[in-house]
């Protein structure tokens, strides 16, 4: 839908997450279907903030699990 689901700041940069029902069986499944979106999640929130993103995660309620994405 659009909307970033969680961001917090540490240490002067961005850390995003994103809540995920999918039924999947890996991470690298979630990865493969929201790499595109979590980018551009993180474009938007430098560019609107001027603050740097470090790291952004899919957190899997299937898996149980926060998925580092790359």
């Amino acid at each position: 839908q659009g909307i970033i689901d969680t961001a917090f700041e540490e240490n002067g940069e961005w850390v995003l997450v994103d809540y995920k029902t999918d039924r999947v069986t890996s991470g690298e499944d979630l990865i493969k279907r929201y790499k595109i979106q979590m980018d551009l999640y993180k474009e938007a929130l430098q560019r609107l903030t001027g603050m740097p993103v470090k790291a952004c995660y899919i957190y899997s309620f299937r898996l149980h699990d926060a998925i580092i994405v790359d």
